[in-house]
């Protein structure tokens, strides 16, 4: 660029030419090396990069909180050792959701290295499943849905598939994954800690989890799903024989009620079961209304819900209470599964007299706290539920109880 002196303006020069090397050009020295080669050498950076982002990408560690993670030998994976032949990890995702999840290339890279030709992965998700052929097909499925507990006959074909399996060859492992890889995988890691014999207890099961797979030591924290390893740690200790027991709601008592338009609460209960489902419109429930206000039913300060002609209920059972305020959409409060099996063997529940107008009915309650309850738990400050909230749930059993 240079300079006219007449009237001060700029004249811009045409730029001179290089020659590219290996163009026809004649380029020497220098300057032709500087053209090509720099774009070349950003190769190995590019890749240590990608490399070095699959290792520390934050998002990973955002979308795991506080489940611990496998960082070394090369893998960033939200996965974890619960024994040396159990592991826990989270679904094996693709695509873009690969990028915040584990990915399932990276999951196949891990198993393949630490444990090839020894490994078999057991998918919880009743939601999704992925192409198990990136895993020799060594894949089973035990699916049941988010946020709930099994039922007690897949939790046994489970226990006895990954026993078969771990007993089959000293190196076998055996891969356990839901979709965050902790409620559901680490209620049936837990029944099988019990099944195996590893744990005696479902709080030493419960605990033992929690501290493998979790920094805050939080592995299983939905009520129902506790109360299912509960379960099945009393059908292990005592030999029970499991057989889906008959029985009927009688009534829901709430003490004190949930606190709710200055304490008047109207209830609407809705029961529902999984096998054999409720032949009603609108799906498996049914429903039932009751109305309970603070001071009457049940004593003082209690809610009452009476079912005066329960559909028979048998196996799993989910019970949901809901809050319908006059003009308004009713509320969820909270809800809580049990099995009628246990209810009847006197687990988690106790034998009481049986009504006046009903001498010869075998009746049991069964209590809850709110620490127990699905969706109440979550309420820490006590706004809604006081800290000495419970549900008492009436049943009897069925005189001529049918067993499947």
């Amino acid at each position: 660029m240079g300079i006219c002196v007449s009237c001060r303006r700029r004249e811009r020069k045409a730029p001179e030419k290089r020659s590219v090397p290996g163009a026809g050009g004649t380029a020497k020295g220098p300057a032709a090396a500087e053209l090509l080669p720099r774009r070349v050498d950003h190769l190995p950076a590019m890749a240590n990069s990608i490399s070095n982002i699959k290792m520390t990408n934050p998002i990973k560690g955002i979308v795991s909180k506080r489940r611990k993670r496998y960082m070394k030998d090369g893998f960033n994976l939200d996965l974890a050792y619960i024994t040396d032949r159990l592991i826990a990890m989270g679904f094996p995702a693709e695509k873009l959701e690969g990028v915040y999840r584990n990915h399932i290339d990276e999951v196949c890279r891990f198993l393949e290295q630490m444990h090839k030709d020894h490994y078999k992965i057991y998918n919880l998700c009743a939601e999704r499943s992925y192409d198990s052929s990136k895993f020799h097909d060594r894949v089973e499925r035990y699916a049941f849905e988010d946020h709930t507990p099994p039922n007690i006959e897949l939790i046994q074909l489970f226990c006895e598939d990954v026993h078969n399996w771990l007993n089959a060859d000293p190196r076998n492992v055996a891969a356990v994954h839901c979709k965050a890889g902790k409620g559901r995988t680490g209620t049936m890691v837990c029944c099988y800690l019990l099944y195996s014999g590893q744990k005696a207890t479902a709080d030493e099961a419960l605990q033992f989890y929690g501290t493998k797979r979790t920094h805050d030591e939080k592995g299983v924290t939905i009520p129902s799903q506790r109360r299912y390893v509960e379960y099945y740690a009393a059908l292990v200790r005592s030999r029970l024989q499991y057989t889906a027991t008959k029985v009927y709601i009688r009534e829901l008592v709430m003490t004190p009620p949930p606190m709710l338009n200055g304490g008047q609460c109207t209830l609407e209960l809705t029961v529902s079961q999984a096998q054999p489902p409720f032949k009603v419109p609108g799906g498996c429930l049914e429903v039932r209304r009751g109305g309970g206000t603070g001071g009457t039913g049940g004593g003082a300060g209690a809610a009452r819900v009476s079912l005066a002609a329960c559909t028979p209920l048998r196996g799993d059972v989910r019970v949901d209470v809901h809050h319908k305020p006059k003009m308004m959409r009713k509320e969820k409060l909270f809800h809580f599964w049990f099995n009628t099996f246990f209810v009847a063997a006197g687990v988690g529940a106790v034998r009481i007299p049986s009504p006046p107008d009903s001498p010869n009915q075998e009746t049991f309650k069964l209590t809850l706290n709110k620490w127990q309850l699905d969706d109440a738990h979550k309420d820490k400050q006590h706004k809604i539920y006081s800290s000495d909230f419970k549900v008492m749930c009436n049943y009897y059993l069925a005189k001529c109880h049918q067993n499947i």
